[in-house]
């Protein structure tokens, strides 16, 4: 019975750990500088209470514009219909491999690995919860003046671009 737990204990802390955000336009850490994409944003309406989730297009003084990934059309949020967002700019590195390692390695400790065991997957959760946090913010961290630096368009829209014509990568 013990044996059950923990491999549903195991099998669940994998699958926790490998839940990440992954789009094509987030850029690793070592190319942040030079991503051509806005960043990946999740946008909470208070008006609604509904996420819009895509790619920050640009911001202005009143609004966010925001390519929704379902829709694929660009939709334009007042700032003060914005009840909180959180920002990826972004994709975190992958620790979950990490966790399965932290239960099989502390059996070389032979019997203090009754002790060792519960250690390693307590770090290792938190290296790998820290991992996917990594490479974002939220409404409280940042002001919209600092979120348009995260946008496609970061001085503002265009004036001469047509909004349909913006697509995701």
């Amino acid at each position: 019975m013990m044996k059950n737990n923990w491999v549903f204990i195991l099998g669940m802390l994998i699958a926790i750990s490998s839940c990440a955000t992954k789009k094509a336009y987030l850029p690793s850490s070592d190319y942040v500088d030079v991503n051509t994409y806005g960043s990946y944003i999740k946008v909470k309406r208070q008006s609604t209470y509904t996420n819009v989730k895509g790619e920050l297009i640009a911001i202005d003084s009143n609004s966010l514009l925001v390519l929704d990934e379902k829709s694929e059309q660009c939709v334009k949020i007042p700032i003060s219909d914005v009840f909180e967002f959180k920002l990826r700019y972004a994709n975190a590195s992958q620790y979950g491999w990490t966790v399965p390692v932290a239960v099989v390695l502390p059996f070389m400790h032979g019997f203090f690995s009754v002790m060792t065991i519960p250690t390693h997957l307590i770090f290792t959760i938190v290296v790998t919860a820290s991992g996917n946090r990594a490479y974002s913010y939220n409404n409280m961290a940042i002001s919209y003046k600092e979120l348009a630096m995260f946008a496609r368009f970061p001085q503002g829209l265009p004036p001469d671009i047509d909004l349909s014509l913006i697509k995701s990568p």
